[in-house]
């Protein structure tokens, strides 16, 4: 009889438990966020250039995706050209083309410059051995847009490749209008120096297009020269 008076306990007490336990709900799926595809570099873009025509009026003359900038290099006794084919130029997405060297550099390769890099690296990096190559820490051809601003203060520090950091500066007479030739015409382009001492008589010398949406470095002396001799 103990027996069984304790086997309704138990099972009172089991089955008091179960009316008490509530059920667990069912746990809501998780809602996958699709990432957004990357935005596409745009094709319709025109980067300015400052030129100058035959009767002294400036203006804008356009650069378009598939322009040729090609720049002569003279490098240790060994000369060739620089050849620089613009894919892309924004704010929002940075820079993008493809370049090659010429005989007896003989390279080629692509370049992208991130929107950061283009904005405030004042790392200039000078030298290419082809192939792939993304900038994020320093830009190249292009005078950063941080560097750029400076000019009102008449200096500005930057570093080139792996050196130490160093001051250009733009001297009084700091105007120049280099002749390129621009889709076979020869047009004097508005630019400016900046020199590694502020008189002007240092021995690294940068030449940078006069317009802040673009930068564009036209000339570089650093004991070694780069020269913008043409736009195909």
């Amino acid at each position: 009889m103990k027996k069984i008076f304790l086997f309704a306990l138990l099972f009172a007490s089991f089955f008091c438990h179960a009316q008490k336990a509530k059920p667990v709900p069912a746990k809501k799926p998780v809602a996958r966020i699709k990432p957004k595809p990357a935005a596409k570099p745009d094709t319709n873009f025109t980067i300015p250039l400052m030129v100058q025509k035959e009767d002294g009026e400036m203006y804008y003359y356009d650069l378009k995706k598939g322009d040729q900038l090609v720049y002569h290099v003279n490098a240790m006794g060994q000369e060739y050209d620089f050849i620089v084919t613009l894919n892309h130029y924004s704010y929002a997405s940075g820079i993008d083309f493809n370049y090659e060297m010429t005989a007896p550099a003989n390279k080629q390769g692509h370049v992208t410059i991130s929107p950061k890099a283009k904005a405030s690296s004042r790392k200039y990096h000078n030298y290419f051995s082809g192939g792939e190559l993304k900038l994020t820490d320093a830009t190249t051809v292009w005078f950063c847009d941080d560097n750029f601003g400076d000019m009102p203060e008449k200096k500005t520090g930057l570093t080139l490749d792996n050196g130490t950091p160093e001051i250009f500066y733009r001297p009084e007479k700091d105007e120049v209008m280099p002749v390129i030739k621009v889709k076979g015409k020869d047009m004097p382009v508005e630019g400016f120096i900046v020199n590694s001492k502020a008189d002007g008589t240092g021995d690294k010398t940068m030449w940078i297009h006069g317009i802040s949406s673009n930068p564009l470095i036209l000339k570089m002396d650093l004991g070694w020269t780069i020269e913008l001799k043409e736009i195909r």
